[in-house]
């Protein structure tokens, strides 16, 4: 199901949302333990070279309702661009709000996006750790954008009930340990909380709606 049009007003809000709400990936920096009431989000990503980078929207989410809570000022994540690469690689964002936290689209060029609400997954986000999500591989729902939606738009194209993001937990990866142990003590040296995993639980939520028309997320 594809949804598009005009839908410059929607943008122009988006990014201001977006940058009132993301601070973007934590610096090198970043001091970060057991005390903080902000929480860290990691995943690491197969490779792809389907297109020059992608972004992920990860957000707080209610299993009960089904609902986005997100606000203004927290419940967001920022990623940042993933660019293509010959290997794998991990991505890390510092979230305001510890909480559930679901899997709402891939999106390229932040005009091509592709929603997962007909499937997705929602993880239990803790403060004070550093919470491993699992290996993303984004070349499928990548290879949809590129099939299925047009090669050039006005504004922003949603692709709905795509399917259920691809994901090996940790529960599928034993080697997961050593190698977000690894990443985190080369990258983040002043990172000094636990190290969790966090299993996905399966579930669904309806697209938001917009002065414009039907949404993934909420307005």
């Amino acid at each position: 199901m594809r949804v598009s049009g005009l839908l410059a007003t929607f943008i122009c809000l988006s990014i201001v949302l977006a940058e009132a709400a993301w601070a973007g990936p934590p610096k090198a920096s970043l001091k970060f333990d057991a005390a903080s009431t902000d929480a860290l989000i990691i995943f690491e990503t197969e490779p792809q070279a389907q297109v020059r980078d992608w972004q992920f929207a990860f957000m707080s989410f209610s299993l009960q309702t089904r609902e986005w809570t997100y606000g203004r000022s927290k419940g967001w994540s920022d990623f940042g661009k993933i660019p293509a690469s010959p290997g794998r690689s991990f991505h890390v964002a510092l979230v305001k709000q510890a909480g559930t936290y679901a899997a709402a689209s891939i999106n390229t060029q932040g005009f091509w996006r592709a929603c997962f609400n007909g499937g997705t997954v929602a993880f239990p986000i803790e403060a004070g750790k550093v919470n491993y999500i699992g290996l993303i591989d984004p070349n499928p729902t990548l290879a949809m954008i590129s099939t299925d939606m047009p090669q050039s738009t006005a504004g922003v194209v949603y692709l709905f009930d795509t399917p259920r993001l691809s994901l090996k937990a940790a529960s599928q990866r034993p080697e997961w340990s050593a190698a977000v142990s690894a990443f985190v003590a080369a990258r983040f040296p002043n990172v000094t909380a636990p190290i969790v995993a966090q299993e996905p639980v399966e579930t669904t939520f309806t697209p938001g709606k917009s002065m414009l028309g039907k949404i993934c997320e909420k307005y």
